[in-house]
């Protein structure tokens, strides 16, 4: 596209802007013509560099030369950190470098950071250089580009240190606009609508009308935009040129400028850089005007012009805009106002207790030509989520008139009557409103075109005759039940091929019913399906071609009136005549159908009812649009106001509704004020109401079934009204909004207001004034605009102010309510801020843990034969849930079976019933289910879309296991007709329909088992729980922990990297190699193969024999692996199989800047979208050891880092890499080169403090250094450090490190200090814990000390504790008798955990901070844990998912405590408790909840099932155990576990028995096996660290031999 419309605007008395399309060539000829310089140097960043520097430098460099000159060009990193001291130096030194003089010429291209920098540069360099803008985002071309002003940020501020420096040029290309990221297009109209808005109404109008074409410039799909692009850059540009020539230093003028930045940039200081700062400032225009608008200078429909623009530009309108949410993930909670205030205190316009802002008038006109003073308390009532309502003196008796917002009812039927007639209709008195703006979004989502006239008073609406187009995407609808309700009808009458329509709606709107309406559009022969439950939306309506038949329609209308209205203005465009009869109960609210059909006349359509019937005839034909329509104001509004004067005893006039008005709301006053005793006179068009004394009000009893809205009004006046008030006819409001008639009899009962309900109505009884109250914790709105200003109206006579919350939900209806209260009707308000309140009460609450696994049904798909209904039974049983086996299913639906269903009728139709009746259990049971799906369903497209469309929101797991398996276990099934072919066929064409239609797979693993007995089972169902309890998981609580239980910072953390090409043979060393670990990392690129099948055995062998979650790591050539980097989609498809495999790390490598990194971007972001409960490692290794750790130097010794020769020049530094791989990442991992020892520490450094000045989300960080000098880089790591072992073939990089010699490091460095931990207790001499814990702190390399400490007095033992407290040597320690009860007795202890509590006794001191940072000692027992480990070690090897769990303890004693405490803790089904002396075990199963056996041989006969496993525990002492009768105990035919609680001799008369019991299946396990496991569980408690278990068992049994 060549050049054009060059445009030169004025600025300070020189044509310096200079704006036109494709101008490059102008731009390169125009410097070097007019500017002379010796050097032209471009400065960039890299995101403007890769797509136009090259352009601009080559034609700049050949305009030079020509003329002798030169070019060059220096590229920085791209983002705000850049505009810092550090990197101004670098371009400086740069520039000195290249020997550049004071008549450099320097162009700043790119954005504001590269304009505010580069002129920052300009203005000292030299004492001055010429610098000019070529700014290349839209907010640079339309604010910081123009003016002058330069700066930098540091540490005391943005934008702090800089000058005034006016470019020579400006030049300004909308083309540059087309590489620019949409978000950051949207964020520069910010700026171009503050600028429209308070000084052109024109261009205004321009950016109304002209949404579509901007924004799909914008999106690169159509030219037709740059012309208007280039006007409104051109205006705003303008507008900013006219002010800064009249006010270049601030004097006055120039602050107009800043239109939604004085509340705009608070909120900015929070929530940047999440939220840009155009985003901010739409926020704060919003909020200004409606600072205005409480001011009286402002007009609702300005703010809602204002409002729909910003809007229409995808920018957020107030903190609690979705758009908000979304991108600062909940960091607007942060926001309270007093905390905006705070900030807009330092604001240097201020003046006192008043603050600057910038008022508008109207549209593109200021109210002054600077800012004004305004009193902080209408900014913080505007702002205030909530509101105080004062009470009006019993002096004020004023007489009041106002006129009130246009009907929502009249609105909302105008909108679709003027869309669907032919022609052009001009509607005035539109309400403004959310509801309005709802519907006007939808019929836009329709092909309806339309515009704003009259400076926004009016809207144009070109009517499309019937013919709608199929929308492009969901409707969202809201809480607007109207819009639901009249365009589910609307939308059947699309004629259209096309994708189904989608209604939806919030949570509120999932529960109002819209039932009767679709059964009656159905019954016509639409195709109208509920995608939820309780026939509610959201629901999709299929476009086949055909639209409403008409005909014969019956409906049932008892419910809404609303599915009356929405046929009845659908029907003229059906292919028939309709005849429309109402069925069933009365019908509600019949003036809103004649309101519906009076309109249709209006709009040319005559609507026909037989006499004393509810049938309607409409005539198939086509609405004409009148040239202007004019709606009356909104009679349920007007209630209000004249509630007002009913209440206080005053006298309001309402002057645009009366008599003649359409609606039944508008007899309100006459039907129902004058009733209660007031005063009411009425015109055609206005109405009076003058009050009774105050609390004269009478009550009455009053079918309301003509005007059901304005209930909640009458019911606040019969609050104090004189007796009891009866209101029925007003059934269907139980389903508005929220349910109105429970909601107010709630809220009554708040001002001390007894109300209860009637079948269809609700019965107030009248108090006295004086005895009202005040509502504890205001008034709940439930947030719904009727309850709010009902409220507002008791509110007026309560003896104190009101709290009202939710006070925007007004905005459906009278958006500026609050204002008309304030300033017409004198009522004083004051904004309340709630958020403060919630965050107090929320600390004070006990948190509620949240589930553990999310809700969302689970599909399971696969081969026949691979196992779906068992391990769905399983999945089942896991989760709570309930199995549903589609075959199951299938058959009870249609009742017969599938062999016989296939033989009569087919494979064909088989398929077509099965995907029917998937998709109706999956819209029934969105959650709570596990659904085995037969292995067909994917035959079919329709059926792969149904499971395609629910893996984007759910999970569709594909169980899948080897397919030889498969056919020998087919070939004995004989419930389903055999294949009709070669099973293995089947599979090979299901195989990637399969992998396409699931979100995970999990791989039956065989391992060497050839038999599929009970043990091979129980191994599988070990593995499946694992990943079904990860994949299924909701997120965790604890914050401080990974999954996998690994610990984020400051614990230290580490993981195995694995350098076997085959697993298998790494099985073996496993335990030993992993010991200390925390996680392990498969190396897929390291592995003999990188076929799909090969690799998903190896995870497989990783999950079967470790516990420790799996990094998932494919590493390339160039950053330190072997695959090849060029096979970028065949990498990202093996980290794909990671997500889906269920690994609870998937490592990647980000590499998104650049040129022709589109296809990588999409690559990584669909990745990290699909990654489910899997947290994603961002990598980053610098093989080629250029990258600095170090921002503020320029290059590092002993490398080059940077050329001096023309072209982009940058310098690596790992505070970029880091900016890149933020937002992909949950951890950020670094990996540079050591050119000498002072790197490591500079490392740690930037880890330390470099990471946390830069203020962004934290997020754990790797960091270390390849080469031999960085070696101790891997000491200085904390979280995730990479180690290997002496028992691994090989390093998988050079100077990886042990744990032990890592740990050896830190603690030489003094990074880890040596603790002393203890046993007290007596006799102790023989005690295994000094073995059990030195040995650990000794394969770790950790420089502590485990040693007796024997006495029988607790005052030694409070002396220890509290000298080591002192000097900081204490760890903890090991408690025996007889201590366990004295560190509680005496205060030893500070904290007891609930397990100690419950077990009565202490076992482990544990040293942990209180909340002001003090150490203190805790006290636990671990006695349980061992035992409860030793259980979840061995039941799986006996236990059936389907057995049921009961447990044993023998004995009474101490340690019975912690034996019963452990099986409740593990969840048994039964608990059963046994001694000699029966008082103590009933004692026991009082304190946990068990049964007592009488005989010790009856403690395994009590279940007559025969699923049951059990888990027994033996509490007696070995030598008491000879006279018990254990042949008797040991039925035959029983299995479970045995945990034997007594250590001498190691194998007791229990043990011994369960080994020699008939036809049973006992794991046992011995009293050393327990001892050690509570040990290893302090030793994590002490050092954080998961210990060696392998070589602690081995030094444990080895010292017990002896």
């Amino acid at each position: 596209m060549a050049e054009s419309n060059i445009i030169k605007i004025p600025i300070l008395g020189k044509e310096s802007i200079i704006v036109g399309n494709n101008i490059t060539a102008y731009i390169a000829k125009d410097v070097v013509s007019s500017i002379k310089a010796s050097t032209y140097c471009i400065i960039t960043d890299e995101n403007v560099a890769m797509h136009h520097l090259e352009k601009l430098e080559n034609l700049l460099t050949k305009e030079a030369n020509a003329l002798g000159r030169r070019v060059l060009s220096y590229t920085i990193p791209a983002g705000e950190l850049q505009k810092c001291r550090d990197t101004k130096a670098e371009i400086e030194d740069y520039l000195l470098l290249n020997k550049c003089t004071r008549d450099t010429c320097i162009l700043a291209l790119g954005g504001g950071v590269i304009g505010d920098l580069s002129g920052y540069v300009a203005a000292t360099f030299m004492r001055g250089c010429t610098v000019i803008q070529i700014p290349t985002t839209l907010l640079s071309m339309v604010d910081s580009s123009i003016g002058g002003k330069t700066a930098i940020d540091v540490p005391g501020g943005k934008n702090i240190i800089g000058a005034f420096h006016q470019p020579a040029r400006i030049f300004i290309d909308p083309q540059y606009l087309r590489t620019l990221p949409l978000r950051q297009f949207r964020n520069g109209m910010g700026e171009v609508i503050k600028t429209a808005a308070f000084w052109s109404p024109e261009d205004f109008s321009l950016l109304e009308n002209n949404v579509e074409k901007i924004l799909a410039f914008a999106r690169n799909e159509s030219e037709d935009g740059a012309d208007i692009v280039q006007k409104i850059i051109q205006g705003a540009a303008n507008t900013k040129a006219y002010v800064v020539t009249h006010d270049e230093k601030e004097g006055g003028l120039r602050g107009v400028l800043n239109f939604g930045h004085t509340i705009g940039h608070a909120i900015e200081a929070i929530l940047a850089p999440a939220m840009y700062h155009g985003e901010c400032i739409s926020m704060g225009m919003v909020y200004e005007a409606e600072v205005a608008r409480s001011m009286g200078l402002l007009k609702d429909a300005a703010i809602g012009r204002l409002s729909r623009c910003i809007q229409a530009y995808g920018l957020p309108v107030s903190i609690n805009d979705p758009l908000v949410d979304e991108n600062t993930h909940g960091k607007q909670k942060e926001i309270t106002v007093d905390r905006l205030m705070e900030i807009m205190k330092l604001d240097k316009k201020n003046r006192g207790t008043q603050k600057r802002i910038v008022i508008i008038s109207e549209i593109g006109k200021l109210y002054e030509e600077k800012p004004t003073n305004v009193d902080d308390e209408v900014i913080i009532n505007a702002l205030s989520p909530a509101l105080k309502v004062t009470p009006v003196p019993e002096t004020q008796k004023e007489k009041f008139s106002l006129n009130v917002p246009g009907s929502k009812s009249i609105s909302n039927r105008a909108l679709i009557l003027a869309s669907l007639a032919q022609g052009k209709c001009k509607l005035k008195g539109l309400l403004l409103s959310d509801d309005t703006q709802v519907m006007l979004d939808a019929l836009k989502y329709l092909g309806i075109k339309y515009f704003w006239e009259d400076n926004g008073d009016s809207l144009v609406i070109e009517g499309s005759n019937g013919k709608l187009q199929v929308p492009t995407d969901e409707i969202y609808l809201g809480n607007a039940g109207t819009a639901s309700r009249f365009l589910t009808s609307v939308c059947t009458l699309i004629s259209e091929n096309g994708p189904k329509t989608v209604l939806t709606g919030n949570a509120r709107m999932k529960e109002r019913p819209i039932g009767p309406l679709v059964e009656a559009l159905n019954a016509n022969g639409c195709d109208i399906q509920f995608l939820g439950k309780n026939k509610s939306l959201p629901i999709s309506i299929a476009h086949n071609g055909t639209k409403l038949q008409g005909g014969k329609i019956q409906l049932a209308a008892s419910v809404s009136s609303q599915y009356v209205s929405s046929i009845l203005m659908s029907a003229p465009y059906a292919q028939n005549p309709v005849t429309l009869e109402l069925v069933g109960d009365n019908v509600v609210s019949q003036p809103y159908i004649d309101m519906t059909i009076a309109m249709m006349k209006h709009f040319g359509i005559e609507v026909t009812r037989e006499p004393n019937t509810n049938i309607y005839h409409i005539p198939a034909a086509s609405y004409t649009n009148p040239e202007t329509y004019i709606i009356e104001a909104d009679a349920t509004s007007a209630t209000y106001p004249l509630a007002f004067a009913a209440i206080t005893g005053s006298t309001v006039t309402v002057e645009n509704i009366g008599n003649e008005s359409l609606q039944g709301d508008s007899e309100f006053a006459t039907k129902v004020l004058q009733q209660m005793g007031c005063t009411v006179s009425q015109t055609a068009h206005t109405t009076t109401v003058q009050g009774p004394v105050r609390g004269q009000l009478k009550s009455i009893k009053i079918d309301m079934e003509t005007m059901t809205d304005a209930f909640l009004t009458a019911t606040v006046l019969a609050a104090v009204a004189n007796g009891e008030t009866e209101i029925t006819g007003i059934s269907n409001q139980r389903v508005k909004e929220c349910n109105r008639i429970e909601a107010m009899i709630t809220e009554l009962a708040k001002f001390g207001v007894k109300a209860s309900e009637l079948e269809d109505g609700i019965k107030i009884t009248g108090t006295s004034i004086a005895s009202l109250k005040v509502p504890v914790d205001g008034v709940k709105c439930y947030d719904d605009h009727r309850i709010a200003m009902s409220f507002s109206i008791l509110s007026l006579i309560v003896p104190g102010q009101v709290l009202i919350k939710e006070k925007r939900c007004v905005e459906k209806t009278w958006p500026s309510w609050w204002d008309t209260l304030h300033n017409v009707l004198k009522v004083k308000l004051d904004g309340y801020d709630t958020l403060p309140d919630e965050m107090k009460k929320l600390a004070k609450e006990v948190k509620e843990e949240p589930k553990q696994f999310n809700d969302a049904s689970l599909i399971i798909i696969g081969m026949r034969g691979a196992g779906k209904t068992y391990m769905g039974q399983y999945a089942a049983k896991i989760l709570g849930r309930k199995f549903v086996d589609m075959d199951w299913y299938f058959e009870q639906e249609l009742k017969t079976t599938i062999k016989e269903f296939i033989p009569s009728k087919g494979w064909e139709q088989f398929r077509i019933e099965e995907v029917k009746l998937l998709k109706k259990i999956i819209a029934e049971n969105p959650t709570g289910l596990v659904i085995s799906c037969g292995g067909g369903i994917v035959e079919t497209e329709d059926g792969r879309d149904v499971l395609k469309q629910y893996a984007s929101q759910g999970i569709v797991l594909h169980l899948t296991r080897e397919i030889k398996d498969i056919v020998a276990y087919l070939s004995k099934d004989e419930t389903r007709p055999s294949f009709a072919e070669d099973i293995t066929t089947v599979w090979e064409r299901r195989k990637n329909w399969f992998q396409e239609c699931s979100t995970h797979e999990f791989y039956v693993y065989k391992g060497n088992k050839n038999v599929e007995d009970e043990e091979y089972w129980s191994e599988v169902d070990s593995d499946y729980k694992r990943f079904i309890e990860f994949i299924c998981a909701n997120p965790s609580s604890d914050e401080t922990k990974f999954p996998g239980n690994v610990h984020i910072p400051p614990a230290s953390s580490y993981f195995l990297s694995l350098t076997y090409a085959d697993l298998n043979e790494a099985i073996p060393i496993l335990e030993k190699a992993s010991e200390g670990s925390d996680a392990l990392e498969l190396r897929v690129d390291l592995l003999a193969s990188q076929e799909k099948e090969f690799i998903r055995q190896q995870v497989s062998i990783l999950r079967r024999y470790s516990s420790l979650p799996i990094i998932y790591t494919v590493r390339t050539d160039g950053q330190g692996g072997r695959f090849p980097p060029a096979e970028i989609d065949r990498m990202f498809e093996l980290l794909e199989y990671g997500l889906k495999w269920g690994c609870e790390y998937v490592d990647v490598e980000v590499d998104v800047i650049g040129k022709g990194k589109e296809h990588r971007i999409e690559l990584t972001e669909n990745l990290v979208n699909r990654k489910g409960n899997s947290k994603i490692i961002a990598s980053y290794h610098d093989c080629s050891g250029t990258a600095l750790w170090d921002p503020h130097t320029n290059a590092s010794i002993n490398t080059n880092t940077t050329k001096i020769s023309n072209g982009p020049k940058r310098l690596l530094r790992m505070r970029d890499k880091y900016m890149e791989l933020l937002p992909y990442g949950d951890i950020i991992k670094l990996i540079g080169f050591a050119h000498k020892l002072q790197d490591n520490f500079t490392l740690y450094t930037f880890v330390k403090e470099i990471v946390p000045s830069l203020g962004l989300q934290y997020k754990p960080v790797i960091a270390m250094n390849m080469g031999p000098l960085g070696q101790i880089s891997r000491a200085l790591n904390g979280f995730f450090t990479p180690v290997t072992h002496p028992i691994l073939p090989f390093k998988a990089a050079p100077g990886q490190l042990s744990i032990q010699e890592i740990n050896k490091i830190r603690s030489s460095i003094g990074l880890i200090s040596p603790k002393k931990y203890y046993l007290f207790g007596s006799p102790i001499a023989y005690s295994q814990s000094p073995t059990i814990h030195n040995t650990g702190f000794e394969v770790l390399g950790l420089p502590h000390k485990y040693e007796l400490s024997e006495s029988e007095e607790w005052t030694h033992v409070k002396k220890v504790v509290e000298d080591g407290i002192k000097d900081g040597s204490f760890g903890g320690a090991s408690v025996t008798i007889p201590h366990k009860q004295n560190v509680i007795e005496h205060g030893i202890v500070q904290r007891v955990t609930d397990a100690a509590k419950a077990i009565g006794a202490v076992n482990t001191l544990i040293v942990e901070n209180d909340e002001e940072g003090n150490p203190i000692v805790a006290g636990d027992n671990t006695d349980y844990l061992g035992i409860k480990r030793c259980i979840e070690n061995r039941i799986n090897k006996v236990r059936k998912s389907d057995d049921k769990f009961i447990g044993v303890v023998v004995g009474a004693g101490g340690t019975a405590r912690a034996a019963c405490y452990s099986l409740t803790q593990l969840g048994v089904d039964k608990l059963l408790i046994w001694n000699r002396t029966t008082s103590k075990a009933e004692e026991l199963a009082k304190i946990f909840g068990g049964e007592v056996i009488q005989n010790l041989g009856d403690c395994l006969k009590t279940e007559s099932d025969a699923n049951v496993v059990y888990a027994i525990v033996g509490t007696v002492p070995a030598a008491a155990q000879v006279n018990m009768n254990f042949t008797e105990f040991f039925d035959s035919g029983k299995k479970g576990v045995i945990v034997e609680m007594a250590y001498k001799p190691r194998r007791t008369p229990l043990l011994n028995a369960a080994v020699a019991a008939k036809d049973s299946h006992w794991e046992t396990t011995e009293g050393v096996d327990v001892l050690i496991e509570q040990g290893l569980e302090q030793f994590i408690r002490w050092t954080g660290r998961i210990p060696p278990s392998q070589a602690i068992s081995e030094q444990v049994y080895n010292r017990y031999s002896e």
